[in-house]
């Protein structure tokens, strides 16, 4: 009875992407990298370095071998993952990996001690990712799992969002000391022209005066 389950979970993870998708092909609403973190119970960062075909048919699984760099999470469920399975159509969800070639920020589920991941899952090469992420899959995001980014109104702003909310106010900062300098510069430059124009106005009568009596001499 125990070898029908994969093939269960198999059929039972195509029809959910089928349900939210196109009957053409696999397009996953994007989710925001803590709600993959926080919905997930595996999170890694592996090397992909070899795939085998484990099942074939309408519903094939792909088997691939992965080196695993750092545990994010899941650490209860699998203590070190070798395997990633996966449906091995891509038009049923099946993600598919580059051999050798990247390492990848990978979330998933566990079933029946295997890690299982897919297009709905939140896949990404490490070096695509942001600082702010690679920060918040090594520590931050765990700290806001209990206030989701798609979660109720209310809750604070995710980490990603504090961060860029505060590059802004830095880039403000930068612009309105230049702007400030400026209407200084300016406003002394005016106030010199003022006093240059009333010391001639105050010397032109003393120089008239001059003049005229060097003519009589």
């Amino acid at each position: 009875m125990r070898s029908i389950y994969p093939q269960l979970f198999s059929v039972l993870f195509v029809f959910t992407c089928l349900q939210l998708h196109y009957t053409e092909g696999c397009t996953c609403a994007p989710s925001h990298p803590q709600d993959a973190y926080c919905n997930s119970e595996i999170v890694i960062r592996a090397k992909v370095v070899g795939k085998k075909l484990v099942k074939d048919g309408p519903f094939g699984t792909m088997r691939y071998t992965v080196k695993q760099m750092k545990m994010y999470k899941g650490f209860e469920k699998i203590q070190h993952v070798q395997y990633i399975y996966t449906v091995a159509s891509e038009s049923l969800c099946g993600v598919k990996f580059d051999i050798n070639k990247y390492q990848y920020l990978i979330t998933g589920r566990v079933f029946e001690g295997k890690f299982y991941t897919g297009l709905c899952n939140f896949i990404e090469k490490w070096e695509r990712l942001t600082l702010a992420q690679k920060k918040g899959f090594n520590h931050r995001y765990q700290l806001g799992c209990s206030c989701r980014v798609s979660g109720p109104a209310g809750c604070e702003p995710s980490l990603e969002r504090k961060e860029a909310k505060q590059a802004e106010k830095e880039k403000e900062a930068q612009t309105v000391v230049p702007t400030q300098r400026n209407e200084a510069a300016l406003k002394a430059g005016r106030a010199r022209r003022r006093g240059r124009g009333r010391g001639l106005k105050k010397g032109g009568p003393k120089q008239n005066v001059l003049l005229r009596y060097t003519e009589l001499l």
